[in-house]
């Protein structure tokens, strides 16, 4: 049985979880089955195993949690912030609205206490942990962690569909680093918001051509769906091996269709760590393909450090500025050049 969600102390459990999400759709509470002997798993189980209307909100499984929620009404899943949150398979979020929560009280910009993780798969499908391919849907908390060596298992996390919130939030792809271009987060989508997240760890290396953001066009909308992407806060930490100095990068456009109209990242540090022995200074911190007019992608007071160059030259649609001195004319960007 259980217990009573209006008595004061569950009551004023459910409140402060609702003020912290902001939303007013169902909660549903994931716990790692393995904690079944902390205090915290029991109190979350009598809370949210059955409302009033026999509605079951507790969950051992992220895809299950998923599984439950309602398109369009604001549904929240909460992570336990104690132990991985493992899926089997990639999980495709193809519903409008479902706000993802981690619960490990927020603001990290690395190593979140809710993880999620997906291993080896053999599904040459299982692209990434998480796909996105619907709209409104948000990440707040959490660190996304793809070990999968299934050579398709190439991105941690993809971003394919419309109005998308990623917050605090860290990407690290841990295995299946001799696959080539392979990328932490590939932004196909439109109108994303992404603030204040990490992408990477500097003490994981890689031989072969990767990228830490690829922004390519998937499949739904063509290059008129990357468009309007708003970035702001974003850390790269990575570590490029010899046999990558040229082909690996910090921001990879993959070609003259990968965009449209105007996105936008500002404040982008950018580190590659050039580890003793193995390690190297990149050639370029961003690689794109063939000239076009056809969208902008505009980098506001970005850094970089461990490369030789930020990019391979004028007329390609990529502007920076910095205010790193006064300038009567205010902080004018410019294209991108070595």
């Amino acid at each position: 049985m259980a217990l009573n969600q209006n008595a004061w102390y569950w009551a004023a459990l459910l409140h402060s979880l609702y003020s912290q999400v902001g939303v007013i759709g169902n909660v549903h509470i994931v716990m790692n089955s393995s904690d079944t002997d902390e205090k915290n798993y029991q109190h979350m189980q009598d809370l949210f195993s059955v409302d009033t209307d026999g509605y079951v909100r507790f969950y051992t499984s992220l895809s299950d949690a998923y599984d439950a929620c309602e398109s369009n009404n604001n549904d929240v899943i909460l992570l336990d912030g104690n132990s991985t949150h493992t899926v089997t398979e990639m999980l495709t979020v193809s519903k409008n609205r479902v706000h993802f929560f981690g619960l490990d009280g927020g603001g990290r910009l690395c190593q979140q206490g809710a993880k999620v993780s997906m291993w080896v798969t053999g599904v040459a499908t299982d692209l990434a942990p998480v796909m996105v391919t619907w709209v409104r849907n948000s990440f707040r908390n959490i660190k996304f962690i793809n070990a999968s060596t299934t050579n398709q298992s190439l991105y941690w996390f993809i971003d394919n569909w419309e109005g998308t919130l990623i917050e605090n939030c860290h990407f690290v792809k841990t295995a299946g680093l001799d696959d080539a271009n392979w990328a932490n987060f590939w932004m196909a989508g439109d109108s994303l918001t992404m603030r204040n997240c990490t992408l990477g760890q500097s003490n994981i290396g890689s031989a072969v051509a990767h990228f830490w953001i690829l922004i390519d066009a998937k499949s739904w909308g063509g290059a008129d769906n990357v468009k309007e992407n708003y970035l702001e806060n974003i850390h790269i930490n990575m570590s490029v091996y010899t046999a990558a100095a040229a082909t690996a990068c910090f921001i990879k456009v993959a070609d003259n269709a990968a965009m449209n109209f105007n996105n936008t990242i500002v404040n982008l540090n950018a580190v590659n760590f050039v580890a003793p022995s193995v390690g190297t200074i990149m050639t370029d911190a961003v690689l794109w393909a063939a000239s076009t007019t056809a969208w902008y992608l505009h980098l506001i007071r970005p850094t970089f450090s461990g490369c030789t160059g930020v990019g391979w030259g004028s007329g390609y649609g990529i502007y920076i500025a910095n205010s790193t001195a006064p300038d009567a004319n205010g902080g004018l960007s410019t294209e991108l050049t070595d």
